[in-house]
C-alpha cells in the first residue's frame, strides 16, 4: 500500500513500512555531510557520529543515531532517521509518521565499526 501526502510546504511523504534489521551493525560517519529535503531546512550530519542499521524500507536501508538529533524541519518539525541506498543518503524515514521524505542524494562515507555499541 502506498500513500502520498503533502503538507502545506509541498513536502511529499510516502508511507513506508519499516522491516527491522537483525544485524544491528554500527557505522561511524567519516566526514560531515549536509542533506536537504524539498522545502525543508538543511540537516548537517556530524563527523564521528555512530549510526546503527535498524531496518529497511523500499527506498533503502534505515540508520539511526543517538549522537545527534536529526530534525526534518519544514512546515512541521519531525525527528528523522537517514535512508541510504548505494552509498548515498536518499531521504529521511520519519518513525512517528512511518513515512519517507526524499532528499537530494548525497554521498555518505559510513565506516563499519568493530565494536557493538547500543544505540
Amino acid at each position: 500500500m502506498l500513500l502520498l501526502s503533502a503538507c502545506s510546504a509541498n513536502q511529499i511523504k510516502l508511507h513506508s513500512q519499516l522491516t527491522p534489521s537483525n544485524s544491528g551493525e554500527c557505522f561511524e560517519l567519516a566526514e560531515s555531510i549536509t542533506i536537504k529535503a524539498s522545502n525543508a531546512n538543511t540537516s548537517k550530519l556530524n563527523t564521528g557520529t555512530e549510526w546503527r542499521e535498524i531496518g529497511s524500507i523500499k527506498q533503502g536501508v534505515v540508520f539511526r543515531t543517538k549522537d545527534q538529533i536529526v530534525i526534518v524541519n519544514s512546515f512541521n518539525v519531525h525527528e528523522g532517521y537517514i535512508v541510504v541506498k548505494d552509498s548515498h543518503v536518499v531521504g529521511y524515514y520519519l518513525p512517528v509518521e512511518k513515512t519517507f521524505v526524499e532528499t537530494k542524494p548525497v554521498l555518505i562515507n559510513l565506516v563499519k565499526m568493530e565494536k557493538n555499541n547500543e544505540i
